[in-house]
Parts: structure tokens; sequence; C-alpha cells
């Protein structure tokens, strides 16, 4: 009743909600991966436990037993390891956009989160529980579109490429979510669990493998285009 809804004269309402994530980044029994010194544990792992759905009962094993597995030898990794601090030298240091000044950066702001609203919009309708190959190919290029839109207006702003902002990084983390599962969903040729795709609906146990993206060739050359187009580089 606080919210409006008198659910003794009207039904409850209800409305679909985003899947969990089904991990993710390859760990092993310890929650190690092939990063030296990372350990994963939970929706972004993929230990094997997730299965083609995700369930509760997966995600309390995953939280309980491979997060308390995890700890340990992330510990002892901790006190046998020295920080490198030589690989800092390699980065200019962070700056805060300050200089831009209060009504430039109130535009940003309110431009960026313009755009995380246009690209969960582009995710939600394109990139659902059941998809198309066209379908998923139409947002792989509204997003690299709205990317490089969203991109061009920060540098026309006075954005430098060493300035960071709360907003900015959790928006190019966005993106670069959104085109990782929207290549996975691309390179994923078969329909098993989770999510339906119309151009392959058969389950097929040959293709009973991760889907693993990789950065190809095209994919770089068409990012140092952009950083050049943007004068990053």
């Amino acid at each position: 009743m606080r919210y409006g809804l008198d659910i003794t004269r009207q039904p409850i309402p209800v409305v679909p909600a985003a899947h969990y994530m089904c991990g993710g980044v390859r760990a092993g029994l310890q929650g190690e991966t092939n990063v030296r010194g990372l350990y994963v544990a939970g929706e972004v792992a993929c230990t094997g436990l997730h299965g083609a759905n995700r369930l509760a009962s997966n995600s309390l094993l995953e939280a309980l037993v491979f997060a308390r597995r995890a700890v340990q030898p992330s510990i002892d990794h901790t006190k046998s390891s020295r920080t490198d601090q030589s690989a800092s030298r390699w980065w200019p240091r962070p700056t805060m956009p300050k200089s831009l000044g209060n009504t430039v950066l109130n535009n940003i702001i309110r431009r960026t989160r313009e755009v995380r609203d246009e690209l969960q919009s582009i995710m939600w309708e394109y990139v659902g529980i059941v998809r198309s190959t066209t379908r998923l190919q139409t947002a792989e290029k509204r997003i690299g579109e709205l990317e490089l839109e969203w991109e061009t207006y920060l540098f026309q702003q006075g954005w430098e490429p060493t300035m960071v902002g709360l907003e900015a990084c959790e928006t190019r983390n966005l993106f670069c979510c959104a085109k990782l599962v929207v290549s996975s969903a691309l390179a994923r040729h078969e329909s098993r669990g989770l999510h339906y795709t119309i151009d392959f609906p058969h389950l097929e146990e040959s293709k009973r493998l991760p889907t693993i993206i990789l950065p190809s060739s095209s994919e770089r050359q068409a990012i140092h285009w952009s950083l050049n187009k943007l004068k990053l580089v």
C-alpha cells in the first residue's frame, strides 16, 4: 500500500529482470586464474559449476565454497610477493577533470548518464534472452556508434586522455562489457540454456565448449583508428 499497490484489488505487477551473468573468467579449484595474483569467485568465475543454466544453488556454491577456497591462496600470494612499481612508469599519472569547470563537468555527467541509458536500452532490446544474428549485429553496430559519439563528445568538451572520473570510468567499463557479451553471443552457434538464438535453435554436443573471445586484428585496427580519430595516439 505504501507504494501505491493494493494487492487485494489488483494483480501484483511483474516485469522481466536481467538474468545473472554466467561467468566469465576461467578459474581453478582454488579460484586461481592464469593471471598471477588474480583470484575470482562467484558470478564472474567459470568453474564448471554453472552448468548451462544459472540457479540459486550454483550461486551459493560459488559464493561460499569457492570464495573460501580462494582466500588463503590469495593471502599467501600477497605475503610472498613484492609490488613492482616499475610498471607504473609506463603510464602517465591520472588527473581529475576539475580544470574543465563545473558547467562543463555537469554537461559531461548529464550526457554520460544519457548514453548509459541508451546503451542499456540497446542491450535490453537486441541482446535479451531470445536472440538472432541480425539483431546482435545491429546491437554491435549501434554500440560502436554510440561509444564513438560519446568519446568524441568528451574530447570536444576538453577531456584529456589522462583524466578520470567515476561516471566516465563506469561507462567505459559498461561499453567493454556490452561488446564482449555481443561478441560472445555472435560466436555461440547453438542454444544451450540461459539464452536462445533463433538462427541456431538446436543443441549440439560437439559445441559443448566455452566460448572464448580474443581481440582480433580487425578489432585492434578499428580501435587504433578510433583513437587516432580522437587524437589519443
